[in-house]
């Protein structure tokens, strides 16, 4: 079944939703939220009218215009197993066992050719009883961090209380669905993520199998001392349109009638910003880091490269530790989001296995640990000293680290990579690189006075860090090229544009096409010149223009392209 609804303006309008049990159907509904274009799915398990869904054949539903994907929603990295799939996976994770619930219909915003924003999505789970149990909603924020709240509707108007503290028995059937809990993540900066939480009262949309859908959410987000500060509701005001039977002329009205409000919500949300900062004047808080609760936002295509060097160098410590080892990793990297490395037997190595988790929150993690020219310098800042709000990893056995990353296994690494022989472009490439490191960015939220940072200054040389070295050396030799240009990159960005990757890449882009500009209009003078003479022209001059044509190539070679 599907729904979707949209906003005509930000606090106030009318939208279009679609639901079906078996087909799909559109119908209006009219929402008092900064929440858009909603979409509602029956997904997965067994429906009403028996027929089963089985897994991975719903990751992609809708037509070519309007359709949802399963990879945006609930974890990331596993689209194949398809809705139905992801969802009895997470509910799993929160300990809810898959006798527990047979389907859900899911209220979200879809891709409308291809482009959704979503602030919100709301899932409906019934039990094989057509009773509505349970509810997750999935809050997005305009970082691209998300957080999941599974609810159980067993705390309807009681005080506030975390989304983990759940009771084991649903509760009974019922026509609306009530619940409250803590506020575990950061969607404003007009709002801080301590203290407070929210309220949510939804109306069931099936009531039995054969009812008429019908939709009405409302949340309130509280503050610490119980007062309403937002009133957010959604709910629907008119009769269902079948989606798949809607004619070419049907589709194209509905599309100029709605096409363009998902587009228009991230505009409207930076423009209501403007105005409560700059008119009303209200305090902002800066965004923290991600809870271990929360997904964190998607990782860039330099960070996810810098994890697979900083995976191969963790196997790398792990297999050379004198200690074994068993290393559970969570990446935070959708393609792979867990991984695992172990100690392989060696001989003359004995004692217990050593379990230790490690969890990164985002991909920020990995362009802010190759600032560090240490690497216990950077587990220290980034999880074991960091105030909560600016941790980027979490490590369950802290204790272990030092039986980890003991100093002879540094010095050994170091030893072999200055053994391993390079070439003199190389070196001053890597002498660059060196030069460039610096500091990562500021946390938001600092954990010591700035008179104490000052003193607490890392003045020591500029080198090469531990990760570096492992590069440096033939165990990363593979990849040592791509690494240095990455990383430089991200030197140059945090020096001179404020950690703006893109545009460092703008400003190599116009460089290369001015070279290849100057490179054509030398070799088009010379050309011109060389019809208009029968001088020979000198070696020497030659010389110099091939320079010149060759310009971009030269630039390069010494970037390390080959």
């Amino acid at each position: 079944m599907t729904a979707e609804s949209k906003m005509n303006s930000f606090r106030k309008g009318n939208a279009l939703g679609l639901c079906n049990i078996p087909s799909r159907l559109l119908f209006p509904v009219e929402q008092h939220t900064p929440v858009s274009f909603q979409d509602a799915m029956l997904l997965g398990g067994i429906t009403p009218d028996g027929m089963e869904l089985p897994d991975g054949k719903d990751k992609c539903l809708g037509r070519w215009w309007l359709r949802i994907h399963a990879d945006d929603y609930l974890i990331r990295g596993v689209a194949d197993l398809g809705f139905y799939g992801k969802l009895k996976v997470f509910l799993r994770e929160k300990g809810v066992k898959d006798d527990e619930w047979s389907y859900a219909y899911l209220v979200t915003a879809p891709r409308f050719f291809g482009y959704a924003f979503n602030p919100a999505s709301f899932w409906f789970i019934y039990n094989s009883d057509h009773e509505l149990t349970r509810m997750i909603t999935e809050v997005n924020n305009t970082f691209g961090e998300k957080h999941m709240y599974l609810l159980d509707g067993s705390n309807p108007t009681g005080p506030l209380r975390t989304p983990d503290e759940e009771t084991l028995d649903p509760p009974p059937s019922k026509t609306t669905f009530a619940d409250s809990w803590t506020k575990e993540f950061h969607v404003s900066p007009f709002n801080s993520r301590k203290g407070g939480g929210y309220s949510q009262k939804a109306l069931n949309p099936f009531p039995s199998p054969d009812s008429i859908p019908a939709m009405d959410i409302t949340i309130t987000l509280r503050s610490s001392k119980e007062h309403a500060k937002i009133v957010a509701r959604l709910f629907s005001i008119g009769a269902a349109l079948e989606l798949e039977t809607l004619s070419w002329f049907h589709m194209i009205k509905f599309i100029a009638a709605w096409g363009w409000v998902g587009f228009m919500t991230f505009p409207r949300i930076v423009k209501e910003a403007y105005v409560l900062y700059f008119r009303r004047g209200l305090d902002v808080w800066f965004r923290p880091e991600v809870r271990a609760s929360s997904l964190g936002r998607m990782p860039s295509q330099t960070e996810c490269f810098l994890q697979k060097v900083f995976r191969d160098y963790l196997f790398h410590v792990v297999h050379h530790s004198t200690n074994p080892f068993c290393i559970n990793y969570e990446t935070a990297i959708p393609d792979k989001p867990k991984d695992s490395v172990a100690t392989t037997h060696r001989r003359g190595r004995e004692g217990d296995v050593k379990m230790l988790d490690l969890r990164v929150f985002t991909g920020a993690f990995y362009s802010r640990f190759v600032h560090y020219a240490h690497t216990w310098e950077a587990l220290d800042r980034e999880c074991l000293v960091a105030d909560e709000r600016n941790r980027t990893l979490w490590i369950s056995e802290p204790v272990l680290l030092p039986l980890l990353l003991p100093d002879s296994a540094l010095d050994k690494l170091k030893e072999v990579e200055q053994q391993w022989s390079r070439s003199y472009l190389d070196e001053l490439r890597w002498t660059v690189l060196k030069k460039l490191r610096c500091p990562p960015a500021k946390p938001a939220y600092p954990i010591t006075p700035k008179a104490v940072e000052l003193q607490a200054e890392d003045i020591r040389e500029h080198s090469f860090s531990e990760l570096d070295r492992f590069v440096r050396s033939p165990f990363g030799s593979l990849y040592a090229g791509s690494y240095r240009r990455a990383v430089t990159k991200l030197f140059l960005a945090q020096r001179y544009t404020l950690g703006f990757e893109e545009i460092i890449d703008l400003f190599d882009l116009s460089l290369r096409v001015t070279l290849c500009w100057l490179g054509a209009t030398t070799m088009g003078s010379f050309a011109q010149a060389q019809g208009h003479s029968h001088n020979i022209t000198s070696s020497s001059s030659l010389c110099l223009k091939f320079i010149f044509f060759g310009l971009c190539h030269i630039y390069g070679l010494l970037k390390g392209y080959k």
